[in-house]
């Protein structure tokens, strides 16, 4: 976290939230991520040996699923995806989330590196929602909205940071391993998304040239000709019959 990530969020936010099919796929994706976020600590509910940390899981679970519904709602409030892409939205959150090679987050990274996932992703939404607030740029229910969530999410940082340093037997955070490679996994994950919407950007516009450069000058190329392109005629029978005809 820092004034660099910051400028960046106030960038990219000040664009997102100026069009309305922008800020639908903003808010839907942050409904994704809360939705997921909540399986992953129903299973952190299950996995752990501890019944102080199982209540905190469960609340905070409950906590993600209502934010997801807030966001949802928010969504919907800016216009409808259609039927495709609301399913794309569904299939990329069984991709993001839930069980991965038959095992949940909390199982392949265990408590410590979970708690330190937890701390650090949620103390990145509390600081992208508040430079959201901070600079006006949602509409006014969404920031309503973000104003209780941002109680919530308080809280899980508060939670996460206290149990983390309490199982690592430290003092602060920042120095901890399993904090530092929960951070560049993060920085990880968003190259990769960055670089997939790059790749999506760039294979429509190859298709563009190629449709303008190769197929458009051959259609006009094959009008010049004599006749240009001829219509097959059609003499009434099946193509069954035209096949039996030919053989």
């Amino acid at each position: 976290m820092g004034a660099g990530r910051q400028l960046w969020i106030r960038l990219t936010g000040s664009i997102a939230w100026r069009f309305p099919r922008e800020r639908h796929r903003l808010l839907s994706a942050f409904s994704r991520t809360e939705q997921g976020s909540s399986l992953d600590m129903l299973a952190a509910v299950a996995g752990t040996q501890r019944r102080d940390l199982r209540r905190k899981y469960f609340r905070h679970a409950l906590d993600e699923w209502r934010h997801s519904v807030l966001f949802r709602r928010r969504a919907n409030a800016q216009g409808v995806l259609d039927a495709t892409e609301a399913g794309r939205d569904e299939a990329g959150l069984l991709v993001e989330h839930g069980i991965v090679g038959g095992r949940t987050l909390f199982e392949r990274l265990g408590e410590e590196d979970f708690l330190a996932f937890v701390f650090v992703a949620e103390a990145d939404a509390v600081e992208q929602f508040d430079v959201y607030r901070r600079h006006d740029m949602p509409d006014p229910g969404t920031n309503l909205a973000l104003d209780d969530i941002l109680k919530d999410e308080a809280f899980h940082v508060s939670y996460s940071r206290q149990e983390l340093l309490r199982l690592a037997g430290a003092s602060r955070p920042e120095g901890l391993a399993s904090v530092r490679k929960a951070r560049w996994n993060r920085v990880k994950e968003g190259w990769l998304r960055l670089s997939r919407d790059i790749g999506t950007v760039m294979g429509g516009l190859w298709l563009l040239i190629a449709y303008v450069l190769v197929v458009g000058p051959f259609r006009l190329i094959a009008r010049l000709e004599s006749g240009g392109w001829q219509v097959a005629p059609v003499d009434g029978r099946s193509a069954l019959d035209r096949a039996r005809s030919e053989a």
